[in-house]
């Protein structure tokens, strides 16, 4: 089957497949003998529907350990991958959705697994380290999704996540970038600044990089490359808050 698939064809699957498995659901509920696949996963949708995610992960179990060979079996693989993820544990649903998409990699919900296989690095981020290892994975991930499924319904948000994590990347390197320089490590910080500049061009405080790496330049005593940058401040962003203090220096300079 083919893995690419147009937004409605996407919605109209996993919608079916939910209204399916729901019909005649609360019976299945109520009853303390023992259950069929199919029961289970009814039980299991509705306990995620509620936010149950102790009895989902309890029913989607059963299925996995006790009825490896039926049918359900791959949609409670994607569905268990889910609980993690809406219970916050997104080690456990990065690896199960990794693991979904190893064994069906052509499933017709292939898409919404490796969004949110790319989604539960996103969830691990923290700009406030300086390990950016999820930042990085998300973005390959994001990137990745974005050239296997051109035509999925989560493409907008992958595009905007992938923005974030671009952000969230130049943002640490900018904050490395500031600490060598508060802590006059001015040619750690020439060097952090240019490749937050190569690799992040496009950030909205790049006025700032400009600036700081013209202060670190100008502190090492390299007063042309300090120029360099000064002016190319005023030239970029003439109303930056940064372009008075460049001026300032421009004028010590000569």
């Amino acid at each position: 089957m083919n893995p690419f698939r147009t937004h409605f064809q996407t919605t109209l699957i996993y919608s079916l497949l939910c209204l399916f498995l729901l019909n005649g659901c609360a019976g299945s509920l109520l009853n303390n003998s023992e259950k069929t696949p199919k029961e289970l996963l009814k039980d299991a949708i509705v306990f995620i529907q509620v936010e149950n995610y102790s009895d989902a992960k309890t029913s989607l179990n059963t299925i996995l350990e006790d009825y490896p060979d039926s049918p359900e079996k791959v949609t409670a693989s994607l569905l268990m991958a889910e609980v993690h993820y809406k219970n916050g544990q997104y080690e456990e649903s990065k690896f199960m959705f990794k693991s979904f998409l190893e064994l069906y990699p052509a499933h017709q919900l292939a898409d919404r697994a490796y969004f949110f296989m790319a989604m539960s690095d996103f969830q691990l981020m923290d700009i406030e380290t300086r390990d950016q290892t999820s930042a990085q994975n998300a973005l390959e991930e994001f990137e990745k999704f974005l050239k296997m499924f051109p035509k999925s319904r989560y493409r907008p948000q992958a595009e905007a996540k992938r923005k974030q994590c671009i952000g969230s990347l130049a943002r640490n390197q900018m904050e490395i970038g500031k600490f060598y320089f508060r802590t006059s490590s001015f040619g750690s910080a020439i060097t952090r600044f240019q490749q937050l500049m190569a690799a992040y061009p496009d950030q909205p405080f790049m006025d700032e990089v400009l600036f700081l790496l013209g202060e670190s330049f100008y502190n090492e005593q390299s007063f042309e490359k300090a120029k360099m940058n000064y002016q190319e401040l005023i030239r970029k962003y003439p109303r930056s808050e940064f372009v008075k203090e460049a001026r300032a220096r421009l004028r010590d300079i000569q």
